[in-house]
């Protein structure tokens, strides 16, 4: 008779042997060779075996000299080659955040705005530029965060490259969230196989997916958001069944889509800074949902160790983990000492990992409910070792200090991956998101619901005031009008710069007011 030790190490074995591990391992055997013959930048961030920092701040533009101007960002470092091009982001205005990759160094950034527009960044295009030192002694969690880069007048770099502008998919243009974020869940950003690249080559993912937020449609305020994060291996694609449930006019999904071979620690904080600071995205008292499968629970529950209780912060009222391994998976433990290229989200993944003995060293913030969702059909031909749902130990998806701090535990009889196609499952989660209430009251959410002014605007109102006006412009009227009491601080200090009570200093302020004068017959529509 085998014994179990032995089978397990033969499950090990047919998983390392799998074709795309391989593959994996070989393209890593070869950073490694190139990295010994011609060492460079750019092939030390593509090695699992070396620290890269997540870089991201923003272009902050004090006057509208590029608003509609595409913008670039370069990082150089003389590390290996003399002023080596070791990352680039594209933008299509100013004032929007990006995200870079970087290995340890130094590196001077460079911000270029095609001011001719001939779809070149040219080295005497240059608006910005910021020296930047990464080591763990001045970025310990390996996150550079607001490394705001102020955009001045264009002057000449002359040892900086020229940049073609790349040919790319033409998507959704966003007045708040960074270009590109807006895709349908059937974009290619979202196959297979750039989810297994995130695994095994995170830098190369990254190259795809900058920022790691998506979203299906610009944002509306009065919508709940709702955040999904999948697991290792996954893709923002796999809640797609749970998503064609979801009540469309009241709630709004966004995504962490995530280089999941990556550290969890950093990802932890990475996802903090950009949906829980209130920095990013400023939610102000707006309750937040998040919804994650299998280790995305882990990165959450790592991100909540970031609270700092500050006012400003985002507030999520519900956070559902599905199938969790809140205690780490043994296998991690196996891959990490046996495997021919080991993930750092493997190590982290370790029962015995820092990561897992230090995730539970501060308590759930008391506002967040956190449903637990644990599955156990494991429809394996061989059944190893304990209970599991086929790929995650029952155990760990109870660890018992994660019991503690949820409120509520729901057990579906189905497999790892198969659950976020469970009706059961989908109607719990909707049924336990229904609990959540947006801060606008239901006669304010039925007006917006029903849309605002279909009305073609020309450039010169900015593509926010466009927005506002084409899905709540019949509400603002109704609250400039008195027809509507407003909700909040926010809403009466527009409201006063509308009438005229007060002097109108923002843009969106005073967009509306020539709105209101140039389409008098549309805005008497409402009354």
């Amino acid at each position: 008779m085998i014994k179990k030790t032995h089978l397990i190490m033969i499950c090990l074995a047919l998983m390392l042997t799998s074709c795309t591990y391989l593959k994996y391992s070989a393209i890593q055997a070869e950073y490694t060779k190139l990295q010994n013959a011609d060492p460079s930048q750019i092939n030390l961030k593509h090695m699992l075996d070396q620290e890269t920092f997540f870089v991201w701040g923003k272009s902050i533009a004090h006057s509208n000299n590029y608003a509609n101007t595409p913008i670039a960002i370069a990082a150089y470092s003389s590390k290996f080659k003399k002023r080596e091009r070791v990352d680039t982001m594209f933008f299509k205005r100013t004032n929007t955040h990006y995200g870079l990759n970087l290995p340890e160094g130094e590196y001077t950034l460079l911000v270029y705005a095609d001011i001719n527009k001939d779809g070149l960044f040219h080295q005497s295009e240059i608006v910005g530029e910021k020296a930047l030192a990464l080591n763990t002694t001045n970025f310990p969690d390996k996150l550079a965060k607001h490394i705001d880069i102020k955009l001045i007048t264009s002057s000449s770099v002359d040892w900086a490259e020229n940049i073609v502008t790349p040919k790319v998919i033409e998507t959704e243009q966003s007045a708040y969230y960074p270009a590109g974020s807006i895709r349908s869940l059937d974009d290619p950003m979202f196959d297979e196989k750039i989810a297994t690249m995130g695994m095994y080559d995170p830098a190369s993912f990254l190259e795809n997916a900058k920022t790691m937020f998506y979203a299906l449609e610009e944002n509306v305020a009065h919508k709940i958001p709702v955040i999904f994060v999948h697991g290792i291996g996954g893709s923002s694609r796999s809640f797609k069944p749970i998503i064609e449930h979801m009540d469309k006019d009241r709630y709004q999904a966004w995504f962490f889509y995530y280089p999941s071979g990556g550290d969890l620690d950093q990802l932890a904080d990475f996802f903090y800074n950009i949906f829980l600071s209130g920095n990013v995205i400023p939610m102000g008292d707006m309750p937040m949902v998040i919804v994650a499968h299998s280790m995305g629970g882990l990165v959450v529950r790592e991100a909540f160790n970031q609270y700092e209780g500050k006012a400003n912060e985002n507030k999520v009222e519900l956070f559902v983990s599905i199938s969790t391994p809140f205690g780490g998976h043994p296998s991690a433990a196996s891959g990490e000492k046996h495997g021919l290229i080991v993930l750092p989200s493997w190590r982290d993944l370790n029962p015995t990992s820092k990561f897992i003995k230090e995730l539970y060293r501060k308590p759930l913030s008391r506002l967040v409910n956190h449903q637990l969702f644990y599955t156990f059909n494991n429809s394996g031909m061989v059944k190893l070792g304990e209970n599991s749902d086929g790929v995650v130990p029952l155990s760990s998806q109870l660890h018992p200090e994660v019991q503690k701090q949820s409120r509520g535990q729901f057990g579906f009889n189905s497999g790892h991956v198969d659950i976020l196609e469970n009706k059961d499952m989908i109607l719990h989660l909707l049924k336990s998101m229904s609990g959540i209430k947006s801060i606008f009251p239901e006669s304010h959410l039925k007006i917006l619901i029903n849309g605002g002014f279909d009305v073609k605007l020309t450039n010169d109102y900015s593509l926010r005031s466009q927005h506002l006006i084409s899905y709540a412009g019949k509400y603002i009227v109704m609250l400039v009008k008195g027809m509507l009491k407003p909700i909040n601080l926010q809403q009466e200090s527009y409201i006063k710069a509308v009438r005229g009570e007060a002097g109108a200093t923002k843009e969106m302020e005073k967009e509306f007011i020539k709105f209101m004068k140039e389409y008098p017959q549309i805005v008497d529509s409402v009354l």
